[in-house]
């Protein structure tokens, strides 16, 4: 099901973070487990401001009371990106695009972190995307909206993946790489080139011609 996923390069070190520290299976990352395996503090308060607060040496992530153990499950991994991610407090930064550069940087980490790839593609998942939803809620208790956004990602991925393969070995086809050379020669840049190498192949292959 997932063999045309490729893992990015922040999944691949939450997955060796994750196992360095034990963190194995779903039933590992219980927030006060993963709080404990890394050293930080969380603390619950009624009506808190979800948010974290760290230095180089220490972090306590805030949490509302109110949260079910879903949601909390789910706002705790994306506070859990900042430190891990992140130097310097967000409370001093002054550039507003820099502080929505890193809430989306968090946004990335919560997805992989709350539900690491390697936790989950052995699973016994089902045929359809609602399935696999369900799937996912049980097995890492997180909330529906939590785990479509990382059924979403990982299809997108999986569909960029046959595509850029497509793609490649339509390059490889000489009528398409002759043209291509042909357009090289003519000084057009390379990313006009594959533009129109994209539009040939896709061409070539809708009308079915053997090339």
């Amino acid at each position: 099901m997932f063999k045309d996923y490729k893992q990015t390069d922040l999944e691949i070190q939450i997955e060796d973070i994750y196992k360095s520290k034990g963190l194995l299976t779903p039933s590992d990352l219980s927030i006060s487990n993963v709080a404990k395996k890394f050293g930080f503090g969380v603390t619950y308060m009624d009506g808190a401001p979800n948010r974290a607060i760290w230095d180089e040496e220490d972090a306590e992530i805030f949490l509302d009371s109110n949260l079910s153990n879903k949601d909390a499950r789910g706002v705790f991994f994306h506070e859990l990106g900042h430190p891990l991610m992140h130097y310097g407090a967000q409370e001093k930064m002054t550039s507003k695009a820099f502080k929505d550069l890193q809430e989306n940087q968090a946004n990335q980490f919560q997805l992989y972190a709350a539900m690491p790839f390697f936790m989950f593609r052995d699973l016994d998942l089902p045929n359809s995307e609602n399935g696999i939803i369900n799937v996912l809620i049980k097995e890492f208790d997180i909330n529906r909206s939590l785990a479509k956004k990382r059924v979403d990602q990982i299809k997108r991925r999986i569909l960029k993946s046959q595509l850029d393969k497509q793609y490649s070995e339509l390059l490889a086809n000489e009528k398409v790489f002759n043209y291509c050379k042909n357009i090289e020669t003519k000084k057009v840049p390379k990313h006009a080139m594959d533009i129109v190498a994209l539009a040939i192949s896709r061409k070539l292959a809708k009308e079915k011609i053997n090339v």
